[in-house]
C-alpha cells in the first residue's frame, strides 16, 4: 500500500510542477508570437461621425492602445494628436477657449497642431492621419508608430 500512496503523491507533485511550468512559460511564448493582424487593420479606427463633433470640440479615444484626441477646429477641419504629454506621459486636456492642450501634471501646453507652447515638454505631440468618408471620421497612425 505504501508504494501506491507514494506513486499517487509523485503524480500529484508532477502534475503541479507541470501546471506551474505551463503557467509561467505560456505568457513568454505568447509574447514572442504576436497576433497576426495587418498594420492597416490595427492602425485605422472609426472615431466619430461629423454630427457628433461640434466646432471647437474634442473627443478622446484609444488608438493602438494609446490615448489620442480628435479635434474639430473652428474652421471645420479635423486634427488628431497623441493625448500623451511628451515630457512625463500624462494625458493632456483640451482647452477650447484658447485652442490648446494643457498637461495637468506639470503645466506644459501644446498648440492645436501639437507644437510646444510652454514647457517643460520639449517635443511636440505626435500627429495622426484623419480621413473623412461621408459623415464618418477615421483616424490612423502612421506606419512608423505601428
Amino acid at each position: 500500500m505504501a508504494s501506491t500512496r507514494r506513486q499517487f503523491l509523485n503524480r500529484i507533485l508532477a502534475g503541479g510542477i507541470t501546471a506551474i511550468t505551463v503557467y509561467v512559460i505560456y505568457p513568454i511564448l505568447r509574447f514572442f508570437d504576436p497576433p497576426s493582424v495587418t498594420p492597416d487593420e490595427q492602425s485605422r479606427i472609426f472615431v466619430a461621425t461629423a454630427e457628433e463633433m461640434n466646432l471647437n470640440s474634442a473627443k478622446f479615444f484609444r488608438l493602438l492602445d494609446r490615448a489620442a484626441v480628435l479635434v474639430r477646429l473652428p474652421n471645420g477641419n479635423y486634427r488628431s494628436l497623441s493625448a500623451k504629454c511628451t515630457d512625463l506621459g500624462c494625458t493632456v486636456s483640451f482647452r477650447p477657449v484658447g485652442d490648446y492642450f494643457h498637461c495637468n501634471c506639470h503645466g506644459s501646453e501644446f498648440s492645436i497642431s501639437g507644437r510646444v507652447l510652454r514647457g517643460p515638454a520639449e517635443r511636440p505631440l505626435e500627429e495622426y492621419d484623419v480621413s473623412v468618408e461621408g459623415d464618418k471620421i477615421y483616424v490612423s497612425a502612421p506606419a512608423k508608430t505601428v
